[in-house]
């Protein structure tokens, strides 16, 4: 068996997993060669490796097979220093732990030495001793101790250095085994040479613990009085297969691999009369089997090669091109991209474009007085835009956060921009009172409402504003919308109220309502405002 050295050539994520192409040359002598490609990830799918070769001879592909080997040392240089390293630091801790143990017992000497106070009384009452060197033996004691409290005080802290910088090493390393751990796969790839001459190697799998996710940054600019939104369509790629992606020919896929395995089934849907006792269900009594997660085929052909060369649309930005294949869509990155396996999240570029947007000012003063910018937009790019979070930017500055549904090209987006202070709005209560009298045992409160818009744009706004009035939930209270000024443009079942209006730059306008809500005399209600 001949080892064939490869590369990751191209590398296509899924939204659970990703098809890698692995490639490689070598020269081949007439006759039957067994090529090992090795050290391929434990997360590779077995049953999904393939291969395809190329010669500049005449050459048969006859097969692939895959198998486990395991090693004694893991395969990767960085994990045996890694290894080394913390083996190292672990002596050097327990070095450390048996010398502050030693200082202890002789700082503990110490202690039991300056507690016999009586024998050194004794010996100086005796004249055994003089003052002086009884003085003198407590000085050295004393100085004794102080050293050996410093040692331990210079070990403690060192051990917490050594402590720190181990458990360091230690995450690195884990990380690395989840890698490199050491029971890998080999692929070896079965041809015939029929002449000598140059082979490539793809060798083609599927991997899992890879995914990708969409994130967009859109923001509002707005130039000489014409507004547009500049959208940065960004793709997230996680991967922690256990082989790092190092400049490889990236593309994102909407197929779903995972679910094309089989077409859902219905068992039947039984009903049966209430019993007192246990009721046995169709499944209990037939053992029928559980319907199975399933969904259409999703070919995972090799994507094309993108010669065409992509617009530059910014410094840190090129535009992938799309490959829509029936209801799946692969983004191809034009440029090389590097994805470590760490687990951590990469962003990867895949468009900028801008969208001509409608803008108008939404407000509900009755929950809160404020106008929020809305825009609305066609999606006029190529670019089927998947669920995900979208980054909201007015200029420079950082509106929030706010998910964004599918949107297919030329669906709509309805995105809202944050409050805008320069439209302004005010509700105010300007009637509440009841009638003195009750008429066939009914009481009738009155309510006033008024509604001022102020526009301190340099441009006209188009504001829809919303309110309402209650909704009785007892057949015996009634609510009338009396007097409006001007007339909403909607009133729905629910009474929820709807005006549209156009205001030029410094206009104001006013809107008022009345209602009456009519009840008996003997009901008490609630929710009143």
């Amino acid at each position: 068996m001949t080892e064939m050295s490869t590369s990751i050539a191209s590398v296509v994520v899924y939204t659970d997993r990703a098809r890698v192409t692995r490639s490689g040359a070598i020269s081949l002598e007439p006759g039957v060669h067994r090529l090992v490609v090795p050290e391929l990830p434990l997360a590779l799918t077995p049953d999904s490796v393939r291969a395809t070769a190329r010669s500049t001879g005449s050459a048969r592909l006859m097969g692939v097979q895959v198998q486990r080997t395991f090693y004694v040392d893991t395969p990767t240089e960085d994990v045996r220093l890694l290894e080394e390293q913390l083996e190292a630091l672990q002596e050097e801790l327990t070095a450390a732990g048996v010398r502050a143990e030693l200082v202890r017992q002789n700082r503990a000497a110490i202690n039991a030495l300056s507690e016999h106070s009586e024998i050194f009384a004794t010996a100086l009452a005796s004249g055994e001793m003089s003052v002086d060197v009884q003085m003198a033996l407590y000085e050295g004691l004393r100085q004794q101790a102080e050293k050996l409290d410093a040692e331990l005080q210079d070990l403690l802290c060192k051990r917490k250095e050594i402590e720190r910088k181990a458990e360091k090493v230690k995450q690195e390393l884990d990380q690395l085994r989840g890698q490199r751990p050491r029971e890998r796969f080999t692929a070896v790839v079965e041809v015939e040479a029929i002449e000598a001459g140059e082979l490539d190697v793809d060798l083609i799998y599927v991997v899992t613990g890879a995914s990708w996710k969409p994130i967009y940054d859109i923001r509002l600019l707005e130039k000489e009085g014409t507004p547009a939104l500049d959208v940065a369509y960004l793709a997230q790629v996680t991967q922690k297969t256990g082989e790092s992606w190092p400049d490889v020919t990236l593309s994102l896929s909407t197929a779903r691999p995972a679910l094309s395995w089989k077409i859902p089934e219905l068992d039947p849907w039984y009903i049966a009369p209430l019993r007192s006792g246990p009721v046995l269900s169709a499944a209990m009594m037939e053992a029928a089997p559980s319907p199975q997660t399933a969904g259409s085929a999703a070919p995972m052909a090799a994507p094309a090669r993108m010669a065409a060369k992509a617009e530059k649309m910014s410094a840190d930005m090129i535009t992938a091109a799309v490959d829509a294949s029936g209801a799946a869509v692969t983004y191809h990155v034009p440029a090389a991209v590097s994805v470590p396996a760490d687990g951590a999240p990469h962003k990867v570029g895949i468009a900028r474009f801008s969208l001509p947007p409608k803008l108008d000012y939404v407000s509900a003063p009755r929950l809160v007085e404020s106008v929020y910018r809305r825009a609305r937009v066609v999606n006029d790019s190529p670019y089927l835009l998947l669920p995900g979070n979208a980054n909201l930017f007015a200029g420079d500055e950082f509106i929030g956060v706010t998910p964004l549904e599918l949107v297919p090209p030329q669906g709509e987006i309805e995105l809202y921009l944050g409050a805008d202070d320069r439209v302004k709005v005010e509700r105010e209560l300007k009637r509440r009172d009841m009638d003195k009298t009750i008429i066939g045992g009914k009481r009738r409160l009155h309510f006033g409402y008024e509604i001022k818009l102020e526009n301190l744009l340099p441009t006209s706004a188009r504001v829809i504003l919303h309110d309402q009035i209650p909704v009785g939930r007892h057949e015996d209270i009634k609510v009338r919308l009396e007097t409006t000024e001007p007339k909403p443009l909607e009133q729905t079942e629910l009474n929820l109220l709807k005006w549209e209006f156009t205001l030029e730059p410094k206009e104001k306008r006013i809107v008022r309502y009345y209602f009456v809500i009519e009840y008996p005399q003997s009901m008490e209600i609630t929710g009143l405002p």
